[in-house]
């Protein structure tokens, strides 16, 4: 079975060593994802350098340790938020961009 992904949508979404970006098999839902890399939709290099670090610091969660007691979900969400934003202000009208299962426009607030 070959799962089809939706390539004119792009998802913010954190996992250990990826680039946060994906292509989902379905907007709006949780499923089937395919990463795509920074290079492969142009993203400046100062936007993927933020990338690596907020996926550096989803490193820093590890289910099952003291220190995912103290992860500052709120803090990492926020900054997710703004990524998602700042991602949609470059791919422009090339990509949807999502977070958090809702579309990401880079001239609204999206709260």
């Amino acid at each position: 079975m070959v799962i089809l992904y939706d390539t004119t949508c792009l998802v913010v979404w954190p996992e250990w060593a990826s680039s946060g970006i994906w292509h989902p098999q379905q907007r709006g839902v949780n499923g089937p994802v395919s990463m795509v890399s920074h290079g492969s939709i142009g993203l400046p290099e100062s936007l993927a350098l933020q990338f690596d670090k907020w996926i550096d610091w989803f490193g820093d969660y590890m289910p099952g340790t003291p220190e995912a007691d103290t992860f500052d979900w709120e803090a990492f969400d926020q900054e997710g938020q703004r990524l998602a934003k700042e991602l949609a202000a470059v791919v422009g009208d090339r990509f949807s961009v999502e977070y958090s299962g809702k579309e990401i426009h880079p001239d609204s607030s999206n709260e």
